[in-house]
């Protein structure tokens, strides 16, 4: 399922600092790409990158040479559903399908456990967001057809200092 030279497993105790890392490594690449307002955001606690960790599965993808982790997904169960929390992969392993083999990880874990389908948000105007999703079977769902709890979702899960029109629910069907 891993790209070669890589493989995904668990998270494992002790790894909270360096996933954080990770991610705030991957949003750089968001600020690049244009959501400069992320930059602004103060950067996340400790204490609340833990609790997004421990209320999720979270899958790593490690370098099997060097047993360094570069990249995670955190995922969890809601009715019918398993939602994606959050994905970063450390731009310095980018592009060579460790997203997609993570978010793969997500999908069979799904199946597993017989769900209908696996959904997320993302932005919608970058091509690490809504396009790289599309890319692996996920379709956007038209605001006017998101259910309130899923709208209060999205809402939630816009970073601060966003436009929340920019934020698109995504669902993949199992």
């Amino acid at each position: 399922m891993a790209p070669k030279g890589y493989r995904i497993r668990m998270m494992e105790p002790g790894e909270a600092r360096e996933l954080m890392a990770i991610e705030r490594r991957a949003e750089a690449t968001l600020i690049a790409l244009g959501k400069a307002e992320l930059a602004e955001a103060p950067p996340p606690e400790i204490g609340d990158f833990v609790r997004l960790l421990v209320e999720n599965e979270v899958f790593v993808a490690e370098h099997k040479r060097s047993g360094e982790a570069v990249g995670f997904v955190a995922a969890h169960d809601l009715p019918d559903l398993y939602w994606i929390a959050e994905l970063s992969v450390d731009p310095a392993h980018g592009r060579r399908g460790i997203g997609r083999a993570l978010v793969g990880a997500v999908l069979e874990r799904a199946r597993w456990f017989q769900h209908r389908a696996v959904g997320l948000t993302t932005c919608a105007d970058i091509p690490v967001g809504a396009p790289f999703y599309e890319t692996s079977g996920f379709t956007k769902i038209p605001g006017d057809d998101c259910p309130p709890w899923l709208r209060d979702l999205r809402q939630v899960e816009t970073p601060p200092g966003s436009d929340p029109a920019t934020r698109c629910a995504m669902i993949r069907w199992l």
